[in-house]
């Protein structure tokens, strides 16, 4: 069900008592009434916050419907669970043509710098997930690589997104006592000025950066899955301190869409970090597997974009402050593709949940 004829469905009967009264009494043509189905008819009745807030209502319209509607002044039937709508049709994916492949890992330092901390089988079951990733990346044969990652070490002059407008980049793992873990790798200039231009002609903040060094965030990934030395690669690095906003992340990518339809490319983009992650001291080292596998089960069912109608809290409550990135990639994929998962394991020692999800996109999914 779409959440905007949802959401006008809980205002109007907000705004009207013998309507709410008429929908108590006999939900379903009530319902039928405002563009509701039977199924969600009774999700509102019930009071069901949890399935509403999965379908990308927000808190304070979701509470209307335990607290008010069904006088649940302690709000006691609502458990924060999330859940996968699998009835409702799916879009037709709409990807551009010229988008040749979409995925989404981890950049965990620990995997390449010192895998033996974490249990072997694991590791082993991980570094598989990648093996396949780069395969799929070599086929898909692209002509400039995207890579997202969130602001670990780079010193930017705003909080803003960043987009790398130079020539090339490196770095190297030195802060994780491998300095021999280098990476040095060719930029596309040109289209990362015009992603630039785009986003701030839609009145989005953006800085752009001719030189930053590489880190952890994009050296690990492409260590593992660059195809070939010569890729040009644009990195796009979110930082989640002063805006962490998964819808903002989405119309990011949204724009990011336009601007790779217009050009003569064949471009990949590859979402990294995460999933559940904390590093609150005190909280390192745990892995939300429940919530993390919500997010999977969205992927898997084609729903990616709508984690971005969350609000930011039931992300970060999780330990997801990295998902923006990932948000950046669906966006540009936009609605109705499916992930396929390679890999997915929680690592306590190396501290979150790592993943491996390939986008089925259309030319792909038909292969």
């Amino acid at each position: 069900m779409d959440s905007n004829t949802l959401e006008q469905a809980i205002l109007a009967l907000a705004k009207d008592q013998d309507l709410l009264t008429a929908f108590r009494t006999d939900p379903a043509p009530v319902g039928e009434r405002l563009g509701l189905d039977a199924e969600w008819s009774d999700v509102i009745a019930r009071g069901d916050r949890d399935r509403l807030r999965s379908a990308g209502l927000g808190d304070a319209i979701t509470i209307l419907v335990s607290r008010w509607f069904a006088d649940d002044l302690g709000d006691s039937t609502s458990k924060g669970a999330f859940h996968v709508d699998t009835t409702s049709p799916l879009p037709e994916p709409e990807v551009p043509a010229n988008l040749v492949f979409a995925a989404g890992c981890s950049h965990v330092p620990d995997l390449i710098a010192r895998p033996g901390i974490d249990p072997e089988d694991a590791v082993a079951r991980l570094m598989s997930g990648y093996e396949r990733l780069k395969a799929d990346l070599a086929v898909a044969d692209p002509d400039v690589l995207l890579i997202t990652a969130d602001c670990h070490f780079q010193s930017f002059r705003t909080g803003a997104y960043v987009i790398g407008t130079g020539s090339g980049y490196t770095g190297c793992l030195e802060f994780f006592k491998r300095p021999d873990l280098d990476l040095t790798v060719k930029g596309h200039p040109d289209l990362a000025l015009a992603m630039v231009n785009a986003v701030r002609a839609e009145g989005l903040e953006v800085e752009e950066s001719s030189e930053f060094p590489l880190d952890h965030g994009e050296i690990m990934p492409l260590r593992l899955l660059l195809p070939r030395p010569d890729l040009p690669v644009i990195p796009i690095i979110t930082q989640p301190a002063r805006a962490f906003s998964p819808f903002g992340a989405r119309v990011f990518g949204e724009v990011l869409r336009g601007v790779v339809e217009s050009r003569d490319l064949r471009v990949a983009i590859l979402a990294t970090g995460g999933l559940s992650h904390w590093l609150d001291p005190g909280k390192f080292g745990k892995a939300d597997v429940d919530f993390d596998t919500y997010l999977l089960e969205m992927l898997k069912a084609g729903r990616g974009t709508d984690i971005a109608n969350l609000e930011p809290y039931a992300l970060l409550d999780h330990g997801q402050y990295e998902f923006p990135n990932w948000l950046i990639m669906l966006g540009m994929i936009g609605p109705g593709v499916r992930g396929n998962v390679y890999a997915y394991e929680p690592m306590d020692a190396s501290g979150g949940g790592w993943a491996v999800v390939n986008m089925m996109l259309p030319e792909s999914a038909d292969a």
